[in-house]
């Protein structure tokens, strides 16, 4: 039986990284190792990076972006958006472009592109064409922490 969290959510940090996945597999047209799906994410300009995302994660020497992207990575295979027949080979599906096109679709209509953290405003705008930079976009939460312990 294949099980995704139920937590996965656009607005969650898994979500916003699978999407992301997704986006450069589209965007790459074709199978690519992982270390050139993050160079291609990086050289675009998507991942809105903070400082925490940067230190190496726990038991790896990569950093802890890395990290989740692949997991994001395992989820879209388990949900058989991302084919999973080779190790290090990371495609989009049929039903991953599908859901590609549904989340821009919910984000013209109904889905907040302002709640995505780890998106930047360039990464938004191509997910939502009417999306305009404001105060209202979501911090990255570690930030949110930052400016409320500042204020002490």
């Amino acid at each position: 039986m294949k099980h995704v969290s139920k937590t996965i959510t656009y607005t969650s940090r898994r979500g916003q990284e699978l999407i992301l996945v997704l986006a450069a597999l589209w965007e790459l047209g074709s199978r690519n190792s992982k270390r050139e799906t993050i160079s291609f994410i990086n050289q675009s300009g998507w991942f809105d990076l903070s400082r925490n995302d940067l230190p190496a994660y726990v038991g790896s020497n990569e950093p802890k972006y890395h990290t989740l992207l692949a997991w994001a990575r395992k989820d879209g295979t388990i949900k058989e958006w991302i084919f999973d027949d080779d190790r290090d080979s990371w495609g989009i599906t049929r039903d991953g472009r599908r859901v590609l096109d549904k989340a821009k679709e919910n984000f013209a209509q109904e889905w907040e592109v302002l709640e995505c953290y780890l998106w930047t405003p360039k990464f938004k705008k191509m997910m939502d064409p009417s999306y305009t930079p404001s105060d209202a976009d979501r911090k990255h939460p570690e930030d949110e922490w930052e400016d409320l312990l500042g204020s002490f």
